[in-house]
């Protein structure tokens, strides 16, 4: 699923630097190739982001406005196991009756299977399968649907291979370093247990660390953010939970039905120094825009993000609108974690937060 409609899972990329004036130009260049030419072996190439078929790349249909939205694409044929598995069954017991034999050695059998893909390949439609991109030219951020590392290795060679420019993920420690200067090692993790030591409870990674801090922050304000030159949001913090100790017996536990955040077992999480890796976060602007995800916090991924509902009915325009509303989370997620990091570089503030957020665990820990 592409960024045009529907909801999306993404991670955030920033490019160092301006993509080239002929940039879609070189997109085509490297674009996927004939159906034809697909055997095996998958075969990547790039497409536009409407569909997985459309392999001529213009103006007109990968640029909307200041955005560029594209695929990349990987193709292959496959054959089913159960077909390739008959099929070879039935060469078997042919060539076994021929030679009045009961078994095939290992060398027939290697040859028949062979033979049979040979056969069946060319006539088996190819799989297609897509990592889409939505790059916006005014900020150079882009989202990209890699999630997993292999996934955003392979778009990152394809995408520096058509440009000449390496998207940087935006992962908790990159956007600490590079958008706002802070050597991610010199942040302290804060321990919020009531009943542990503070080094034994100062635990978990950055972004872990960020959206704990989160949690206790909306509810310390009720859910509503400071004033924004974006405007007024609220936000919500839902289930699921998923909560992670780190160390020598690292493990993880996940809420999921009831009240997760009212639940005795996500205080009892945070009470053995336990914090929050993924939740689900609500955003309201006003009475009618919504955005609603599910936060990765250790790599700063968005799962299942729906944006919202805009009133746009042309495609171009529809699609305009939905990038300007992933700027705006993204801004508005930049800035909640930039306030952290200002919290918990200033010794007062951290220490200041670290009171209030233990007392805010114990207060909830008979829930």
């Amino acid at each position: 699923m592409g960024f045009d409609r529907g909801s999306v899972t993404c991670r955030i990329c920033k490019l160092p630097e301006r993509l080239p004036p002929d940039a879609l130009e070189r997109f085509a260049a490297q674009a996927a190739g004939p159906l034809a030419h697909v055997q095996d072996e998958p075969v990547w190439g790039w497409v536009t982001g409407r569909f997985l078929l459309e392999t001529e790349i213009t103006e007109e249909n990968a640029r909307f406005g200041s955005a560029i939205h594209l695929c990349l694409r990987q193709a292959e044929r496959k054959i089913p196991a159960s077909l390739m598995n008959a099929e070879c069954r039935l060469e078997e017991l042919v060539q076994m009756k021929a030679r009045n034999v009961e078994h095939l050695n290992r060398k027939a059998i290697r040859e028949i299977k062979e033979d049979v893909r040979k056969r069946l390949l060319p006539n088996m439609p190819p799989t297609f399968s897509g990592t889409y991109v939505a790059i916006d030219t005014s900020t150079q951020f882009l989202y990209v649907t890699a999630t997993s590392e292999k996934q955003l290795d392979l778009f990152c060679g394809f995408f520096a291979k058509a440009t000449g420019i390496d998207p940087i993920p935006m992962t908790p420690d990159s956007l600490a370093q590079l958008l706002y200067g802070t050597e991610p090692s010199s942040l302290p993790a804060v321990n919020i247990s009531p009943v542990l030591e503070e080094d034994a409870g100062a635990t978990g990674l950055l972004g872990e660390n960020f959206l704990t801090w989160l949690w206790f922050y909306q509810e310390s304000r009720n859910g509503v953010l400071p004033p924004t030159r974006l405007g007024e949001f609220s936000l919500m913090v839902d289930g699921p939970l998923t909560f992670v100790a780190q160390g020598g017996g690292a493990f993880e536990s996940s809420l999921r039905k009831g009240t997760p955040t009212n639940s005795a077992e996500a205080r009892s999480a945070m009470m053995v120094g336990k914090k929050l890796r993924s939740a689900k976060l609500v955003v309201v602007r006003g009475k009618g825009e919504e955005w609603s995800f599910t936060l990765d916090a250790s790599q700063f991924i968005l799962r299942g993000l729906k944006l919202p509902e805009g009133e746009a009915m042309d495609p171009a325009d529809i699609f305009e609108e939905r990038m300007a509303n992933l700027d705006i989370l993204r801004q508005l997620l930049f800035e909640l974690f930039h306030l952290y990091l200002n919290t918990v570089k200033d010794t007062d503030k951290r220490r200041e937060f670290q009171k209030k957020a233990k007392q805010w665990v114990q207060d909830h820990a008979q829930f």
